[in-house]
């Protein structure tokens, strides 16, 4: 078997659920996954769906930073609009515009979540992952 690594982009003071922590904190780049999760307690397989969760931890956290595409944009629409109705395209775009160069995923979700109560912002936020934004 060969030796789990670290994901790209994954550092110490990255967040990560304890459960991912618990195996990457065994994770070097030398010891094999067999090693690794008789370390962490647990089986190879699970020690395997933490090595995945941590990628797409980082895959997400990447994402967010990422500047928002037009299509994108429509797809974050499309979402708000299921909370707020047709306002949802002025809103986008009025955040957007005042967002400018430094319009990324995650701060143009902040920046619409501090405009909807909480219920709306836990519905947006469903929305979101359904549609595989976030």
């Amino acid at each position: 078997m060969s030796a789990p690594v670290w994901p790209d982009g994954l550092q110490d003071g990255t967040p990560l659920p304890f459960s991912v922590w618990r195996v990457m904190h065994h994770v070097d780049g030398q010891r094999d996954i067999s090693e690794v999760a008789r370390l962490a307690g647990m089986t190879v397989p699970d020690v395997q769906e933490r090595l995945n969760a941590a990628a797409a931890w980082i895959a997400r956290a990447t994402q967010r930073d990422l500047p928002i595409s037009d299509d994108l944009a429509e797809r974050i629409s499309q979402c708000l609009t299921g909370v707020v109705g047709p306002m949802a395209a002025v809103m986008v775009d009025e955040v957007l515009d005042d967002l400018g160069d430094h319009a990324t995923l995650n701060a143009t979700l902040s920046a619409l979540a501090r405009q909807l109560t909480p219920e709306r912002v836990q519905l947006f936020a469903r929305l979101l992952r359904e549609r595989g934004v976030t």
